[in-house]
């Protein structure tokens, strides 16, 4: 008879996991060497973060719950925010964690610490082990999110006695009437598509863009589900950058159908004063935010509308194109980069971006023009994902390009991934914008009329860094200099790692 920890290896390997991601200890090492016999690759990360950020990613690209692990006690606690990432990014993943043996869990007081309750706030359940295939159930469904398993270190080396239970989904009927009615007398209709909705909706929400004609707006965690560029797309919603001109193009709408759209995503309130009607998987209704919806099948749904034509007057549509458009700053201009950047990498390549001030700015001024071609963290926000989550974009896509824009802030949280990095070889271009500051928390300060205080810093030399954990880099002198080291490490397909000189003074009017 197998083994409990033998169990929910078999399982999880039966429903499409091949990589468990995580850092090993020794209560956990029996499930670790279970998914191994599995031919589930264990792959050793820097920090328990790091592990469920890349596991939150490979579960939003596959649609398999990605699945990470840690050990009890400092494992675990390492291992929340990478899990609170994905329980407000709204991804697929099931968190193992070791836990005292049950024998000892009563006397037992070193490292013993209330795990259910620790991850409570943060997943959308804690499982028994020996409901493994529930758990993956229950990431996966609407609205997707983390599930915590705890593995007492005895129960992992014994008899398995598993349930065999599984989540069901509950089954509606869908009425997309008060939607359609709606939608139906609208006179200046705006698309506004959010993280809801997924690469298998992109089909039937560019043919819904077609048939209704009028202009849309997208999420920065859906970026490229449309086109952007489209000239119907009037720019990136919920707190990027010149975000008062993204809500003066919301407020000349008379209605938003709302496609996928998750408040999540957004730093202030101004969904909840908006007519709004939701096409989505599951309700979002919340708080004050209360908007007509349709609850089902995103595509199906989206392709039961019967729509008459719905555009915009030419010039408001001009204004509100024009509205999105800034020209960079001369020198060391954060925007420039991001356009010399778009110049040179493929259209279907994967870009992830971690968070800063350039979250922001890559967030509006990025052009995606296919879905699931662009990652950020927008839900948590949580600095340090750019690196993880390329490397599961490039474990789940071998073949493409892939590059990481990230701060210096970020890259010094984050250099421990290099080494896995290097170890698997992947070709992966990071590109390290370095203004020596934290400085999206810099321009809160100005703003509050506080002088910058704890929040400047003096970097490294980051391509000296690479260099130590042998991979090629180069550290750039200016925007042209890095647009072309850029190009040449896209063309090598090695791991690369470009630091760029950024001037932060241009955030200030941006942000």
């Amino acid at each position: 008879m197998p083994t409990n920890a033998e169990a929910m290896a078999k399982t999880l390997a039966d429903r499409g996991v091949e990589y468990l991601f995580g850092l090993p200890g020794g209560e956990i090492v029996a499930f670790i060497d279970a998914c191994r016999r599995a031919g589930i690759r264990f792959l050793l990360t820097g920090h328990e973060a790091s592990a469920a950020w890349m596991a939150q990613v490979l579960g939003q690209i596959t649609g398999v719950p990605g699945v990470c692990c840690a050990t009890l006690g400092p494992g675990a606690t390492n291992l929340v925010t990478g899990v609170a990432n994905a329980y407000l990014d709204r991804a697929p993943m099931v968190a193992v964690t070791a836990q005292i043996s049950e024998k000892s869990y009563a006397t037992m007081t070193h490292q013993r610490l209330a795990l259910d309750e620790l991850f409570a706030p943060v997943t959308k359940a804690t499982v028994p082990f020996a409901e493994i295939d529930r758990a993956m159930d229950l990431a996966a469904a609407p609205r997707p999110g983390p599930v915590h398993v705890s593995l007492p270190s005895d129960m992992a080396t014994q008899e398995a006695a598993f349930s065999g239970s599984r989540q069901e989904r509950s089954r509606n009927t869908p009425d997309l009437a008060p939607v359609a009615e709606r939608l139906k007398i609208s006179q200046r209709p705006l698309v506004l598509i959010g993280l809801g909705a997924t690469p298998a909706d992109a089909v039937a929400i560019r043919a819904l863009i077609d048939r209704l004609q009028a202009p849309f707006l997208v999420t920065p965690k859906v970026k490229g589900i449309a086109g952007e560029d489209s000239p119907l797309f009037l720019g990136v919603a919920s707190g990027m950058t010149i975000d008062r001109d993204i809500l003066d193009t919301i407020e000349a709408a008379d209605l938003v159908l709302a496609i996928g759209f998750d408040p999540v995503e957004c730093d202030k309130t101004w969904f909840a004063k908006t007519k709004i009607i939701s096409i989505d998987s599951a309700s979002m209704a919340e708080g004050d935010y209360q908007p007509v919806e349709a609850v089902g099948d995103i595509g199906a749904l989206i392709e039961q509308l019967d729509i008459e034509p719905r555009p915009w007057p030419a010039d408001l549509l001009a204004k509100r194109r024009a509205a999105i458009v800034r020209a960079p700053v001369e020198g060391l201009s954060p925007l420039r980069m991001i356009e010399e950047l778009r110049a040179v990498f493929p259209r279907d390549g994967i870009v992830t971006c971690d968070v800063g001030s350039h979250k922001l700015a890559m967030g509006q001024f990025w052009r995606s023009y296919e879905p699931g071609t662009f990652f950020m963290s927008n839900g948590l926000s949580g600095m340090g994902f750019g690196i993880p989550a390329a490397v599961a974009a490039q474990l789940a896509h071998p073949s493409k390009h892939v590059m990481a824009v990230v701060g210096d802030g970020g890259m010094l949280m984050m250099l421990h991934d290099l080494v896995l990095i290097r170890e698997l070889g992947l070709p992966i271009v990071i590109v390290v914008f370095v203004d020596r500051s934290l400085s999206l928390i810099r321009v809160s300060e100005s703003r509050k009329g506080i002088e910058p205080y704890g929040v400047d810093f003096c970097p490294p030399d980051f391509a000296a860094a690479a260099a130590a954990f042998g991979i090629a880099s180069h550290r750039a002198k200016d925007i042209a200099d890095a647009r072309n080291a850029v190009e040449r490490a896209l063309s090598e397909r090695i791991p690369f790692l470009v630091e760029v000189p950024i001037d932060h003074r241009e955030y200030y009017d941006l942000v």
